[in-house]
């Protein structure tokens, strides 16, 4: 396992809009940071909400915490389409990985986040910044 984040697809946020849900991740791409939407399921974006609720490192209230994909998951069943992936959330001066519970849709997009090399590639994706 890394012991930072660097590379990692960094998860900065889970919306709703007219019905629809996204999720919002920040990439390193040529050496740019890039931040894009994805649209998820509604158990996608409930995955991503829990992610983003957590904040395991109580010593340090008031301090912002950072999500990021840490390039693992593990199917639940055969014939599940649930999986458990790993966030590494940082925070402070803490900084662990945690496994969450979601959809392999979810865990399948992250993944081609974190395994994205130019910007080209996510072309049909919007694009926050």
């Amino acid at each position: 396992m890394r012991d930072n984040s660097s590379d990692m697809p960094e998860i900065v946020d889970a919306c709703e809009r007219d019905g629809e849900h996204f999720g919002v991740v920040r990439v390193v791409l040529s050496g740019q940071p890039a931040v894009f939407e994805f649209g998820i399921d509604p158990a996608g974006y409930k995955a991503l909400r829990n992610v983003l609720q957590s904040r395991p490192f109580a010593e340090t209230p008031g301090v912002p915490h950072k999500y990021f994909f840490a390039r693992s998951c593990s199917k639940k069943g055969i014939d599940s389409n649930l999986c458990t992936f790993g966030v590494r959330i940082e925070g402070g001066r803490g900084a662990k990985t945690f496994d969450f519970d979601g959809p392999m849709s979810l865990a399948a997009n992250l993944l081609w986040f974190a395994d994205l090399e130019t910007p080209q590639e996510a072309s049909a994706l919007r694009r926050l910044s």
